[in-house]
């Protein structure tokens, strides 16, 4: 099994960016928000991160307000496919996230190409096993932590 690393930053502003697209459609479910708060103890995040995050649940960040511009086309990469994951987790892509996603690849200089390529990845991802299951819980039997 591989394991993924990314630093610190890169896991605040991918969640960061996940609350954004779960805010897309002008409301934040109950679950999104759990999933959030669940991930950010998964990630191991300082308290400070944590309290960052908390904040932008209640007032997400613009895409252009997103801190990208240091992190590595991998990391980009990877926010991204986490992005375009969450948008169709109801299998439901509503217009508003297609435009975020838009506006997102814009934002990290990838190609429609490279876009195409990545929206694939998500949704070629293994949707959770259990119908009554959160990503939240999910992911609490998986180890993932930040890159120091």
């Amino acid at each position: 099994m591989k394991r993924l690393t990314i630093s610190a930053d890169a896991c605040t502003e991918t969640l960061a960016l996940l609350i954004t697209m779960a805010w897309a459609d002008g409301d934040l479910e109950d679950r999104e928000r759990q999933g959030v708060r669940a991930a950010s103890e998964i990630f191991n995040l300082t308290k400070e991160l944590r309290a960052r995050l908390d904040q932008l649940l209640e007032r997400p960040l613009t895409v252009g307000e997103l801190l990208f511009d240091a992190h590595s086309a991998r990391d980009k990469s990877f926010a991204f496919v986490a992005a375009a994951w969450m948008s169709g987790l109801d299998e439901n892509v509503h217009e508003k996230e297609k435009a975020l996603l838009d506006e997102v690849a814009t934002l990290f200089g990838f190609t429609e190409n490279r876009k195409a390529e990545l929206v694939q990845i998500a949704r070629d991802l293994e949707p959770l096993r259990k119908p009554d299951e959160t990503w939240a819980n999910e992911l609490q039997g998986h180890s993932f932590a930040p890159r120091r």
